[in-house]
């Protein structure tokens, strides 16, 4: 048989390629393929919603299949639609939730690997509202609205061991005001902070460890049109915003005839976020049953490309590298229900279609996007001025293949990602 040998490299795009080694045909179609392939120097992730979105947000709107921008009448609004904060009752709502994320990301390469990543992932969430006036309702929360989770291969699947996360939170300053009696207007003031963690080793290109943080600011819209008490209509708009990570980034790869040689360094890592458009719809089919539906559009488009720039390497110079993302403007439907049973009992079940952004050329294994079917169902509790609510969902993902050439052979991946999801929320309102 044929083999391959090759040097530790930087090519023209400056992507660090291999140590010297040999590799038969059988290997590279299997676990050596991915090691060659594999773009150290730039690291995304993904969750399960797709491209990044991330509406695991408010324990009842979730339960209601995150159909809530039509409804926004809980301290959850502040992300929804900040528009809805102006109807709740109480002057002073205070809530605190928590989702449990178990997503399994499945990776294969035709008969050769067959991997599991399984990153358990726990997201804590904040808000508070204040009836300043008659027509005047100020918030605050802190919650995730992009990514908040990541991956972790292991060396006995992959020949290599790889995790990493990525995590967007807003710190998100609101306002909602009524303009008539059928009409109100909300506005959110978005201050991103951004975290990306990624701990990776191989034996052809050694160690690569890289810690960054940002920040960035955007601001949102909601509008809501109540006509009566029976159905509302709501408009949420968020802007969009770039992220500019800074941090460290350290290399350590084995030279010959120099042993282990590391590089650290000061390093950049810039992304966009989307604009995001979301249309909603409230109906109260009678007094203990509400129906809501949404259709959300958001413009992944923007998130075209990941630059990373690691700074003043040894030797003089910037190493520079574009990840190509090419993501695609996505819809996402949903649909929601609640049934109130006397004594304070509210069941609610919802479904979502969320549509991949990323496009199947595009997928890798720090990257996997799939279109997904969400099943959720949940139980809230009402007492005086304690909600209780709790909800689980099930996202079902459809297995989608990449098909490409290496080395002049045909290569089949094969990507997956379902996920269970767990959420207990407490609201206090006075």
């Amino acid at each position: 048989m044929d083999a391959y040998s090759s040097h530790l490299l930087i090519d023209k795009t400056n992507k660090i390629i291999y140590l010297k080694r040999e590799f038969t045909e059988e290997e590279m179609l299997g676990k050596k393929i991915i090691v060659i392939s594999l773009p150290l120097l730039l690291l995304t992730t993904s969750l399960w919603s797709g491209g990044w979105n991330n509406t695991l947000i408010g324990i009842r709107a979730l339960a209601l299949g995150a159909a809530f921008v039509g409804i926004a009448d809980d301290p959850s609004g502040i992300y929804y639609n900040p528009a809805g904060l102006i109807l709740q009752n109480k002057r002073l709502n205070f809530s605190v939730n928590g989702v449990y994320i178990m997503p399994t990301h499945q990776y294969k390469v035709q008969n050769s690997v067959s991997a599991k990543s399984q990153n358990n992932t726990s997201i804590p969430q904040f808000f508070i509202t204040y009836k300043a006036a008659q027509k005047l309702t100020l918030g605050f929360g802190i919650f995730v609205p992009y990514a908040g989770g990541g991956v972790d291969w292991s060396a006995r699947d992959l020949g290599f061991s790889m995790s990493s996360y990525l995590g967007v939170i807003s710190y998100t300053p609101s306002l909602s005001f009524q303009i008539s009696d059928k009409f109100s207007l909300g506005i959110n003031i978005n201050l991103y902070h951004g975290v990306f963690d990624l701990n990776t080793e191989t034996e052809e290109a050694g160690h690569f460890e890289s810690e960054e943080s940002g920040s960035s600011l955007s601001a949102s819209l909601g509008f809501m049109y109540k006509p009566s008490d029976r159905w509302r209509l709501g408009l949420s708009i968020r802007g969009p915003a770039k992220m500019t990570l800074t941090g460290k980034t350290i290399l350590t790869v084995a030279v010959p005839e120099l042993g282990n040689v590391q590089f650290g360094a000061d390093s950049e890592t810039s992304f966009h976020l989307p604009w995001d458009l979301e249309l909603g719809f409230m109906y109260k089919i009678s007094n203990r049953l509400i129906l809501s539906t949404s259709a959300q559009y958001t413009m992944w488009s923007t998130l075209d490309k990941v630059e990373k720039v690691i700074k003043d390497l040894p030797g003089g110079g910037d190493m520079v590298e574009v990840e190509e993302m090419n993501f695609q403007d996505i819809l996402i439907m949903r649909l929601g229900l609640e049934y109130m049973i006397p004594a304070g009992v509210f069941l609610r079940g919802g479904i979502g279609l969320d549509k991949a952004a990323t496009p199947p050329e595009n997928l890798s294994i720090n990257n996997i996007d799939v279109d997904k079917l969400t099943f959720i169902g949940g139980i809230g509790y009402r007492s005086g001025s304690i909600e209780i609510n709790f909800v689980y969902a099930y996202a079902h993902g459809k297995e989608t293949q990449k098909t490409s050439t290496n080395f002049g052979f045909p290569l089949t991946e094969t990507y997956n990602l379902n996920a269970s999801i767990f959420g207990l929320g407490v609201t206090f309102s006075f």
